[in-house]
């Protein structure tokens, strides 16, 4: 072999790829409808096919896994913030059962003790009629309390006992708060009313086939989010 043709060969080993090649290079092995979501993705993001960043997402799989998983994001959030909702509300529920048995507990002590220190021993035997209606008016208000629990209005409307709200910790009053609130309440609302519409997907396919695109920072998505009710199934207005 010549000097000329040994020179040309190391021109050739040392030409730089296009992105073109880098790309199908990177995209090897993968089907024609995934190439082409790739590129759609890339026209949609505003990339460049040799862009590093770009080439380093399709070599990686990172891109194939972002294009499968987007479609899921918003029903996980609705539903990460459903299971978080419901675990707070038990928690602050279980808290406000537990202070009130305490709360019943040490006032009927306070009640025996006091009418020892004063009337002496034999004074208990006039206090059970009064002990008896002591504990069935708590009794009342402790199963009023479970099923429509008054010490919720209490926090909000600032008239809960210091005993109860001093033993609450700030993130149980927070969460109390907020459930209580026209944005939880809203929320709530929220869930219930697309709770089988999100359970099967339907808002996704739904969103789809209206054709419907978002725009986040300037870049426009096609997928990965929901159309949803946003007013009960009373209210709601349908083509006859």
């Amino acid at each position: 072999m010549s000097a000329a043709d040994t020179d040309a060969s190391k021109s050739n080993q040392e030409k730089p790829r296009t992105p073109d090649e880098l790309l199908a290079e990177a995209l090897k092995g993968k089907s024609e409808d995934f190439k082409q979501r790739v590129v759609d993705f890339a026209f949609r993001s505003g990339l460049s096919k040799d862009d590093p960043l770009f080439l380093v997402l399709v070599a990686t799989g990172q891109l194939e896994v972002m294009l499968e998983d987007a479609p899921q994001t918003l029903q996980l959030l609705f539903e990460t913030w459903n299971q978080d909702l419901a675990k707070n509300l038990e928690t602050v529920e279980q808290v406000a059962v537990q202070r009130q048995k305490v709360a019943i507990n040490r006032a009927a002590q306070a009640l025996i003790h006091e009418s020892l220190v004063r009337e002496g021993r034999n004074i208990i035997n006039s206090i059970y009629p009064a002990a008896i209606v002591f504990f069935l008016i708590f009794g009342s208000g402790f199963i009023g309390g479970v099923t429509i629990p008054p010490w919720i209005v209490g926090v909000l409307g600032k008239g809960y006992t210091l005993v109860k709200s001093n033993n609450l910790t700030w993130d149980e009053l927070n969460a109390m708060k907020w459930a209580m609130s026209s944005e939880g309440r809203f929320a709530k609302n929220l869930i219930n009313w697309n709770r089988d519409y999100l359970d099967n997907k339907e808002c996704i396919k739904d969103a789809q086939k209206l054709g419907v695109t978002l725009s986040q920072y300037n870049r426009k998505a096609r997928s990965g989010f929901c159309t949803i009710w946003v007013v009960p199934a009373g209210k709601r207005n349908f083509i006859p």
